[in-house]
């Protein structure tokens, strides 16, 4: 066996050894709190390994922005579930879901042209605000107003970035101004006319429909047709000999 490859799988060997060690240990609860710590150090190590990747390679490998945000965010979870106050232990999901929509954010911010980063990146922290309302007992908000606000800004957005980035993303305004009308009807306290809001919007635009009148069309102007043309001109020729024939 080449030395090289001895070496590496010596070194292979001991790893997994103390992984295994390390797992045996933990079940056995001798570790107890400082398990915590080392899988919060694990994932935030792991995370910003994946974060190197993907600063070194911006257009390249902007997909390691993705699971290396999502690491740090589940290392942080883990140590706010541990080591914090109970407060910031009780919005660990929204720390996560956050960290998860940022990862695709860089991605748009390094790297324009990937203007599709901004929707799961927009959806995901509009969650993770949802779930911190629903977790930081937040009373005056409605976690469905929330939700609409959240994804009807999203697309505003999108929409925005038509004249910065020279692409045609107008079609974003339509689903932002849908999720934007809901989420503040919902915030309203009169969240139960939303039931009548779709039947009076189908019943105004068929009214619009029917009565719509098109515009009067001009008449046409009329032009003489090819042979009638042919016609006068033949009938005046004789008119021009004639008048010759005089003068002679």
């Amino acid at each position: 066996m080449p030395v090289n490859l001895k070496h590496n799988n010596a070194i292979w060997g001991f790893l997994l050894i103390a992984l295994g060690a390390f797992l045996l240990l933990q079940v056995s609860g001798i570790f107890g709190v400082l398990s915590d710590l080392f899988w919060s150090i694990a994932f935030a190590a792991a995370g910003a390994v994946f974060l190197y990747v993907f600063l070194t390679g911006l257009h390249t490998r902007w997909w390691a922005a993705i699971p290396g945000f999502t690491l740090l965010g589940l290392a942080a979870t883990v140590f706010y579930g541990r080591f914090t106050l109970p407060f910031l232990a009780d919005i660990g999901g929204a720390v996560f879901l956050s960290s998860i929509g940022i990862g695709f954010l860089a991605i748009f911010f390094t790297n324009r042209q990937m203007w599709w980063a901004l929707i799961p990146g927009g959806a995901l922290l509009t969650v993770a605000a949802v779930a911190l309302v629903s977790e930081a007992n937040i009373d005056f908000l409605n976690p469905g107003s929330v939700l609409f606000i959240g994804l009807g800004l999203t697309f505003a957005v999108v929409g925005l970035m038509s004249t910065y980035l020279e692409v045609n993303l107008r079609w974003a305004y339509i689903p932002a101004a849908i999720l934007l009308v809901m989420g503040f009807v919902v915030f309203t306290p009169f969240v139960g006319m939303l039931n009548f809001v779709w039947p009076l919007a189908l019943i105004g635009i068929g009214a619009y429909l029917v009565l719509r009148r098109p515009k009067a069309s001009l008449p046409a102007a009329s032009t003489p047709a090819p042979s009638e043309v042919r016609s006068d001109s033949a009938g005046q020729e004789p008119q021009s000999q004639s008048i010759n024939n005089v003068s002679a």
